[in-house]
């Protein structure tokens, strides 16, 4: 097995291993080159024709602005180091009859590091996560409910979720040649901390909440082959996890907790690189994610708590190995949704996108201005509309890693 087949597939399933890659990426990650270091700012809105019924009002429009930050280091060609984080503003617009309001939440995410190192000739990959506790906790019920919109799969927003607390993950990647088949076998411990849809949900939005998260186990398989002047990679991930505690504090001073057991959960993930004249890069990727149903704090499984979600997105940078080139792509998904809640965060959707953008690449950097406008049907069970979303994203990243 050559080395860069090796750490190629290695390096696919790597990520998955940290809960990263267990759906398609958000677009403003998509956009960030890999590099040493980059930063993509992003100004993010949505406007729906009709309100969503929520607990704190109908809700007509949200808008968010976000700066992920990356940064990444390797050492003697065989560890790296990553770290990445971001900060958000939120404003949440509902709608009460005749009267509005509008909800904000501001602060920092959690920030994540990760450490990876190949050995045995790039054929094992041992991975370490640790989340630090860094963003923005103690919520009020207000701030609650922007969490509640912003973490809804369905708006797909750039941050989703702030601080939650401190986490570790770690992992291991083997990989194994067969013919043109490159595969990869992983598998990781983690202490979750992150907001799942199904914690939002059970979130009474006029309450304090605190989330206490159980582990998780993730197994993965990855494959990875040449296909003639391209490249096919697929990723299989399962998931399966331990029991995580809800404490709700209402503006009384009450206290009220619960447990809960989030179902295993599948995910597919194929992506083809295609070499094609006249591109600079083009690929294809689709996802197919199934949740199954959570357990309540009797042992029962709560019906209508299972569901899918469905993401493909074909995109490509038009224009020579050099210079300016023309970004496009275009994306859809389909989230079959939550009916056992009629909260945002477990909405069924519809939609589809398109995006245009530049990508300016100098010696030392590359610069991606792009805008990605989106349309979609939403229903939350005993609400529905369709909904406009835009995005401007600015990306900026070195172009070579930091050593």
């Amino acid at each position: 097995m050559t080395r860069a087949r090796t750490t190629h597939i290695a390096r696919f399933v790597a990520p998955a291993l940290l809960a990263l890659g267990a759906a398609v990426l958000p677009a403003q990650e998509s956009l960030l080159p890999s590099a040493s270091w980059g930063l993509a700012p992003v100004v993010t809105a949505w406007h729906f024709s009709t309100p969503l019924a929520q607990s704190a009002g109908g809700v007509t429009d949200v808008q968010q602005f976000a700066l992920p930050l990356r940064a990444r280091a390797v050492f003697n060609e065989r560890w790296t180091f990553d770290v990445t984080g971001a900060a958000a503003r939120t404003s949440v617009s509902t709608k009460n009859g005749d009267s509005t309001q509008s909800l904000t939440l501001s602060g920092l995410t959690d920030v994540k590091l990760r450490m990876s190192g190949s050995f045995n000739d790039d054929r094992l990959l041992l991975t370490g996560g640790l989340n630090l506790p860094t963003g923005t906790t103690g919520l009020n019920g207000e701030q609650t409910d922007v969490l509640q919109v912003i973490g809804a799969p369905a708006l797909g927003m750039p941050v989703n979720a702030l601080g939650i607390g401190t986490g570790v993950t770690l992992g291991a990647v083997q990989a194994i040649e067969s013919g043109d088949w490159s595969f990869a076998l992983g598998g990781s411990v983690e202490q979750r901390t992150e907001y799942t849809p199904i914690a939002l949900a059970l979130a009474s939005g006029q309450s304090l909440t605190k989330v206490t998260p159980g582990t998780a186990v993730h197994l993965s398989l990855g494959s990875d082959r040449p296909v003639g002047d391209n490249r096919l990679a697929m990723l299989v991930v399962a998931d399966v996890f331990s029991k995580d505690k809800l404490l709700l504090t209402t503006p009384d001073a009450t206290n009220t907790s619960s447990d809960y057991t989030l179902g295993p959960q599948v995910t597919g993930l194929a992506r083809y690189d295609l070499a094609v004249p006249g591109w600079r890069s083009a690929s294809g990727t689709m996802s197919l994610r199934y949740r199954s149903a959570f357990t309540d704090q009797s042992g029962s499984k709560v019906s209508g708590s299972a569901g899918s979600y469905l993401e493909g997105s074909l995109q490509g940078i038009r224009g020579g190995s050099i210079g300016t080139g023309l970004i496009l792509g275009v994306d859809a998904r389909y989230h079959t949704g939550l009916s056992f809640t009629d909260a945002l965060v477990g909405t069924a959707v519809r939609a589809g996108g398109v995006t245009l953008g530049v990508d300016l690449p100098s010696r030392t950097l590359v610069s991606r201005i792009a805008l990605h406008g989106q349309y979609g049907q939403f229903n939350t069970g005993t609400s529905s509309t369709n909904g406009m979303g835009l995005s401007l994203v600015w990306a900026i990243a070195a172009r070579q890693e930091a050593r």
